[in-house]
């Protein structure tokens, strides 16, 4: 793995994370998984804190999702690029403070 793979990694993690808080991504998938519209994103939060509390801990806050995307990130990193195995501790470290930069200056 290698430095471009690391930073690729990261803007790769502050895009999903862009896609999930920024854009209408939950009302469509509230439409399609609890056949229910949702108006504003906030619906969907409510919505879910009420019927999966776990999830919606997991889904709902920003920097929650940035830690289980990095997660996943470095884990994908050890299995395709065959990255060394604690890419996943150090993406889980970096990651996450890397996207919180990025929130600040996308103000979401």
């Amino acid at each position: 793995m290698n430095i471009l793979d690391f930073f690729t990694g990261a803007l790769g993690v502050c895009s999903i994370l862009l896609l999930w808080f920024g854009s209408p991504l939950k009302l469509t998938l509230g439409k399609i998984l609890f056949k229910r519209d949702f108006i504003m994103p906030i619906e969907f939060d409510d919505y879910l804190c009420i019927k999966h509390p776990i999830l919606s801990k997991l889904l709902s806050c920003w920097i929650c999702v940035s830690f289980w995307l990095s997660l996943v990130a470095g884990a994908t990193f050890v299995i395709f690029l065959n990255a060394p195995p604690y890419t996943p501790i150090v993406t889980f470290l970096v990651y996450p403070s890397v996207c919180y930069i990025f929130k600040s200056f996308t103000k979401l």
